[in-house]
């Protein structure tokens, strides 16, 4: 196995966690096409776990990259990318 680096470029460059931000949108599609009971209980609680899971991963990736991911972490919005 070669060496772990750090990705920072394509879809990284614009969030951190773009799987989990295309799951929100996801999420927010499905609130919208299919309103029910169950939708509206079960979206925040998936928000949070995911956000927690992304927090743990952020972790993981600074003991991993240390300043090199603190800089990216810095330049890069985590969910929602900046419009410039």
């Amino acid at each position: 196995m070669g060496k772990v680096k750090l990705v920072k470029d394509g879809v990284y460059s614009y969030v951190r966690h773009p799987q989990y931000s295309g799951l929100f949108l996801i999420t927010i599609g499905l609130l919208i096409q299919w309103p029910t009971l169950i939708t509206f209980l079960m979206w925040p609680i998936l928000i949070i776990a995911y956000y927690k899971l992304s927090r743990r991963e952020e972790e993981e990736m600074e003991r991993e990259f240390g300043d090199k991911y603190g800089k990216y972490r810095e330049a890069v919005p985590m969910f929602i990318p900046r419009i410039s």
